[in-house]
């Protein structure tokens, strides 16, 4: 079984952008729920989530172009479910053993 990565650790996610697929790396703050998005070895600015009235929004700060705000929390979100699921799963495979 592979390494399951901390919940702190930077990991990647894909971006369209004017149709073209963009790798963006996405570092996790250690002590606040937000993160810092690099393109390249470049910041484009910190996302995190507010809670309004039932929903919950993506906001940002610095660079990050507003049309892609959802599409890198969409992805930040789909990134941490399936950390959940291996986490799960490794830790019922550990038990196993």
């Amino acid at each position: 079984m592979g390494k399951i990565a901390e919940p702190w650790e930077p990991f990647e996610i894909w971006i369209t952008i004017e149709g073209n697929k963009e790798k963006f790396l996405v570092v996790p703050d250690r002590e606040e729920p937000k993160y810092e998005v690099f393109d390249d070895h470049t910041s484009v600015g910190t996302v995190w989530t507010e809670q309004k009235d039932t929903n919950t929004i993506w906001c940002a700060e610095g660079a990050i172009a507003r049309e892609l705000i959802d599409q890198i929390g969409e992805q930040i979100d789909s990134y941490k479910a399936w950390e959940i699921t291996e986490r799960a799963s490794g830790s019922n495979d550990e038990s196993e053993a």
